[in-house]
């Protein structure tokens, strides 16, 4: 599913805002930690290239990536703000280039019928509100490829996970590592 609406801010800026979910057949642990833990995600989900942690800890941290994008290499770097207990995490991108004036989003993970139900929101303001279908464009590519290829990961270490764990134990999610890598 997907929502693209625009949310007025003052008389020159608009956030325009869309909406991206799907459902997973993982435990919402392991999908909220799949998320948190981006120092995996190159191996993982074809779209990033490059990821490291650069300063923070589980609950707060500065992420840079490199990620194909629209076809090309881009980086990024942002904020992002964890709440394990409600496995919600809000992000910013930091130094953004025009016509991007901003870009925020959260995920969040919750439970229905079994499944853990991904929600992917993302808000941004350009320069030039002529531009704003392509961006929209580039986020609703990215969005969607990106949470294709967390359901395909999740469901596959839960498999395994499932398979790996003693009898009559529940399966977890693997411990999180302590490498400067783990986002």
């Amino acid at each position: 599913m997907n929502l693209s609406v625009s949310t007025p801010r003052n008389a020159d800026q608009t956030l325009h805002r869309t909406t991206h979910r799907t459902s997973i057949n993982a435990p919402a642990d392991l999908v909220f930690g799949m998320l948190r833990d981006a120092s995996h995600w190159p191996y993982l989900d074809g779209l990033t290239v490059y990821s490291e942690r650069v300063s923070g800890d589980d609950a707060t941290h500065e992420l840079r990536t490199s990620v194909v994008s629209n076809g090309s290499l881009s980086s990024s770097h942002c904020w992002r703000v964890f709440d394990a207990a409600s496995h919600r995490a809000e992000f910013q991108q930091l130094d953004l280039e025009p016509p991007l004036r901003q870009l925020v989003g959260d995920w969040e993970v919750s439970t229905a019928d079994g499944l853990s139900v991904v929600t992917l929101n993302h808000g941004f303001d350009v320069d030039d509100e002529h531009l704003t279908g392509r961006i929209n464009g580039i986020i609703e590519d990215y969005a969607l490829r990106e949470l294709e290829a967390l359901r395909v990961s999740c469901e596959r270490l839960s498999i395994l996970l499932q398979h790996h764990t003693p009898q009559g134990q529940p399966a977890t999610q693997p411990a999180a590592r302590s490498e400067a890598r783990e986002a």
